[in-house]
């Protein structure tokens, strides 16, 4: 397995402001971060339990995404933390032992480095009092505190009618996951038509379907379903069924292989 370092911003020098360390399975925080206060955590790790290295800006990689934190902890496990389309979750592997993970915590803390994570699990971050999160809904950018069912409704009307562009649904029914509909204009003699990312996690290993269609009725019939119904309806017929893990892990690379193209 590679282990090489994916540096996001060559010439970005990591200041003590920028980075929080969390120590004694994160009871002692402090923003006063050096190298040598890094390898010293890890060093005691199993007094510590877990150590989390956390940048206060986030590094963005691509729109949605968002990586935040690295975690290590006594098992010899360690996780990047990001936040994707409103929700908490890691990437994540097993067997890292601490020069290893000194290494990777390090270069994340210098110049905001993340590891290759080819292979490593995909798992969603469930906060304590997760039950008491309410649904989101996102509708060009702008984010929706008070809203009802209709109005999910209605923003996919706005998409169908050109008011709006795109939608993110965002629900917590069963271990939550998100729907986000985007216009993407016409198809030759089919009118307008729309692409859909439906993505459910689960405790185990989160589903994903994605697809583009033209038919407005049955994609409203279906947010109904998705809204009001105490399941969660399965895909329509002419979604693909994709690799949510592995999708994360594209989505996160993406931005460096534009970098690429362009130099």
């Amino acid at each position: 397995m590679s282990n090489e370092i994916r540096n996001i911003f060559p010439e970005l020098k990591a200041r003590k402001p920028q980075y929080v360390l969390g120590t004694q399975n994160g009871d002692e925080r402090t923003s006063n971060v050096t190298e040598e206060k890094i390898r010293d955590a890890i060093d005691d790790i199993e007094d510590n339990v877990a150590i989390y290295l956390e940048k206060c800006v986030p590094v963005v990689l691509v729109r949605h995404a968002e990586a935040y934190s690295i975690d290590y902890f006594n098992d010899c496990s360690i996780a990047v933390c990001f936040r994707v389309n409103g929700f908490l979750f890691r990437m994540w592997r097993s067997d890292v032992y601490p020069d290893e993970a000194a290494d990777i915590m390090c270069a994340f803390f210098r110049t905001a480095s993340l590891p290759d994570m080819t292979g490593w699990h995909c798992q969603k971050i469930y906060s304590e009092d997760e039950e008491k999160e309410d649904d989101k809904l996102t509708v060009d950018g702008e984010d929706f505190r008070y809203f009802s069912c209709a109005d999910v409704v209605v923003a996919l009307e706005n998409i169908i009618e050109g008011k709006s562009r795109s939608m993110l649904y965002i629900f917590t029914k069963e271990n939550g996951g998100y729907v986000d509909i985007r216009g993407c204009g016409k198809e030759s003699g089919r009118g307008q038509s729309y692409k859909v990312e439906y993505v459910r996690w689960t405790e185990q290993t989160p589903i994903g379907y994605r697809g583009v269609m033209s038919d407005s009725e049955l994609l409203k019939k279906w947010l109904w379903s998705l809204i009001d119904d105490d399941s969660l309806p399965e895909a329509i017929a002419c979604w693909e069924q994709f690799d949510v893990n592995n999708y994360f892990e594209r989505l996160m690379f993406r931005f460096l292989d534009e970098e690429k193209d362009e130099r």
